[in-house]
């Protein structure tokens, strides 16, 4: 690459430093063809078999007051081959690259992205909402599995790169001119800095788009879910 002025580069040994820069710099990167079809298409039916459970558990009502229409909340604790989505040692390498080796699960969701209604996770967000601040190192970082594509037809998550080096959030029109919706398969992860905002898309398409959520955190962060009491 030509340039002048330029004392050094980054030097970049494999393609995890290339995926940690990203996380680092950008907020964000993305690990291509990390599940095959079936595995999709298997974890699409249990998600929606774990969702049956705590709808009727909860009550569509209850969920609906507190906005947790379409979310299966820790489905690991409801079937054992979500614990091989936790597991991955490729993505764990990464998340440890970031946050060092303690880290600990806070929390894992299966997200419904129906066709025939907007979700809720379609609003502007961190994933530890509520935090108005920086750190001078990461946190907190998500591993998200798509199982559908993800594109502008099906309201494929959108995020504000860099947006998680500043403490307050920007303003609407930074927002509607800086932000980006990558064009996703299915089987690909997306792991990004939990302080990056982001949010869902409208689903627009014919077909139901899912996902499954990892964040993960530092110890010194309370787990949202009292996980080993599950």
């Amino acid at each position: 690459m030509k340039q002048y002025g330029i004392s050094a580069f980054k030097k970049i040994d494999s393609d995890l430093d290339i995926h940690l820069e990203n996380i680092k710099r950008k907020g964000f990167t993305i690990l291509k063809g990390g599940l095959s079809s079936e595995k999709c298409s298997e974890y699409k039916s249990k998600i929606e078999l774990v969702y049956a459970i705590q709808l009727k558990e909860f009550g569509e009502e209850n969920l609906s007051k507190i906005n947790e229409l379409d979310v299966a909340r820790m489905p690991f604790a409801y079937d054992d081959s979500f614990f091989r989505l936790i597991q991955n040692e490729k993505t764990l390498s990464i998340v440890r690259g970031i946050l060092g080796q303690n880290i600990i699960l806070h929390l894992q969701n299966a997200i419904i992205n129906r066709n025939t209604k907007t979700h809720h996770q379609t609003s502007w967000h961190r994933d530890i909402p509520y935090q108005e601040y920086t750190t001078s190192k990461p946190i907190s970082i998500n591993v998200f599995y798509c199982l559908s594509p993800f594109n502008s037809k099906t309201g494929g998550t959108i995020f504000l790169p860099y947006s998680h080096l500043f403490s307050r959030a920007p303003s609407i029109h930074f927002f509607e001119e800086n932000s980006v919706q990558p064009n996703l398969s299915p089987g690909d992860i997306v792991i990004f800095d939990s302080w990056v905002y982001h949010k869902a898309g409208v689903n627009t398409s014919d077909i139901t788009r899912y996902g499954v959520n990892h964040v993960f955190t530092i110890p010194i962060l309370k787990q949202q879910i009292n996980i080993p009491d599950m």
